[in-house]
């Protein structure tokens, strides 16, 4: 039998070894639900979530912030995004993503129920990176403003100018939003949709629709299309905005932030902590439960407040929940995702195993004097089977190499973006190793 005919799934599919949270093509989120490997570790992290999420349904909280941290390689991105599409429960390809999870947890019927009864509700996820999404032109309100602009995107204003999306707003609190669309395009020959993005450009068109719509006067609309004072936005202005779209819904509906790389973003930077800070806090005050913010950052918050703990000791009171991934368990997923194998090929490698036993064992033998405690060769029939055409301790060997990289390779210390999720960089090269191995 040739390895290459040895694996469950077909090992010439592409593998997509980087997880972008904004990344969301069809077939790309096919395989990303069904192929996440729920490990031990992340396990544990669904149900400390779940049961703090699903605790706020029963009870109103303050304690609405989630920090998930990990360094290259855990897997944070990949965990934020699929919690996104668990918590609304997506359908992707006809199929809900609750549904896609069933299985995955067959062996803890348990945590399913938690994770099913939280999901029964509506809910809505704002996914994005903050690197990405964030502006170039940065000021003590810059994570508010990065706030602001999403949530304006998800109402479907105008996020990237708040001129235009409050102006929007207004337009939509009189109830007219789709007769100054009408009338815009009628005017200007194309969708407002596909021109707001250079309204600049068309004030006779928008000084018309305005009069027309709105009833506004030639020299007030000119007015407002010419002022060149900027839209200020205060943490209270916006949370209440969120507060009374909230408050539109049924009494089940949660509203997700969602945000990826906030800790890099933060970094040492202490008004963007501090606008954090008063951000969540406020949010859990006034929105009791309703709506959630959920980060994730390469340092655990305590590292990234540790010197100046004093000063910001109430941010960590604003992040109840905190999970810290780690790629301990990159082997197990590795085994799942790719080494599986079929029931015949896990019958003739037990067998090879079972009449080469002693063999093995002399080739794989290390000195424990020498060696570290967790380099190891093959311990049974059924870990030859798993790990085949691997040896165990280069899954441990690999990790640790990478380890090094991350501590004193400055590309390593900031891989953002595309987080590289439980099939990190040692995983997707073990994956171009197999492809060697079965061509």
């Amino acid at each position: 039998m040739k390895i290459q005919q040895m694996f469950k799934d077909d090992i010439d599919r592409k593998i997509n070894g980087v997880v972008k949270v904004d990344q969301d093509a069809n077939d790309v989120l096919v395989q990303e639900l069904n192929e996440y490997v729920i490990t031990k570790e992340l396990k544990k992290h669904f149900i400390s979530f779940f049961n703090n999420y699903g605790d706020a349904f029963n009870e109103k909280t303050a304690d609405i912030g989630v920090w998930i941290s990990g360094f290259f390689g855990s897997g944070k991105s990949h965990f934020l995004k699929i919690l996104s599409y668990i918590l609304e429960n997506k359908e992707v390809d006809g199929v809900k993503t609750v549904e896609r999870f069933r299985s995955k947890f067959e062996d803890d019927p348990a945590t399913f129920m938690l994770i099913d009864r939280a999901t029964k509700g509506e809910t809505d996820t704002i996914l994005f990176n903050i690197d990405i999404e964030g502006s170039i032109n940065k000021d003590a309100t810059a994570v508010l403003r990065v706030f602001a602009k999403m949530f304006y995107n998800y109402l479907e204003f105008y996020g990237e100018d708040l001129k235009v999306a409050k102006l929007e707003q207004f337009i939509d609190k009189q109830g007219k939003t789709e007769e100054f669309r009408r009338v815009f395009e009628e005017k200007n020959g194309q969708p407002w949709l596909e021109s707001r993005d250079a309204f600049a450009f068309w004030e006779d068109d928008i000084v018309e629709t305005l009069q027309q719509v709105l009833g506004m006067s030639e020299e007030a609309s000119r007015n407002w299309f010419n002022g060149t004072e900027t839209v200020e936005m205060s943490i209270a202005q916006l949370v209440s905005e969120i507060k009374d779209y909230v408050n539109t819904k049924p009494e089940n509906f949660r509203l997700l932030f969602m945000i990826d790389e906030v800790g890099q973003y933060i970094g040492s930077n202490t008004d963007y902590l501090i606008n954090l800070q008063s951000l969540v806090e406020k949010i859990g005050s006034e929105c009791e439960g309703k709506v959630w913010v959920v980060c994730t950052g390469q340092e655990a918050l305590d590292e990234i407040i540790k010197t100046r703990q004093d000063e910001f000791s109430r941010i960590q009171a604003r992040f109840k929940t905190r999970l810290s991934l780690s790629s301990a368990s990159a082997d197990e997923v590795i085994q799942k995702r790719i080494l599986s194998k079929t029931d015949e090929a896990d019958k003739r490698l037990t067998e090879v195993f079972e009449s080469s036993d002693s063999v093995l064992r002399n080739l794989l033998k290390f000195n424990k004097d020498d060696a570290l405690l967790d380099i190891r060769g093959y311990e049974t029939a059924q870990d030859f089977s798993k790990n085949f055409p691997f040896v165990p301790y280069q899954f441990i060997l690999m990790q640790k190499v990478f380890s090094e990289i991350r501590k004193h390779g400055n590309a390593g210390k900031h891989l953002s973006g595309g987080e590289r999720s439980m099939l990190s960089g040692f995983q997707e090269a073990a994956y171009k190793i197999i492809i060697k191995y079965v061509q």
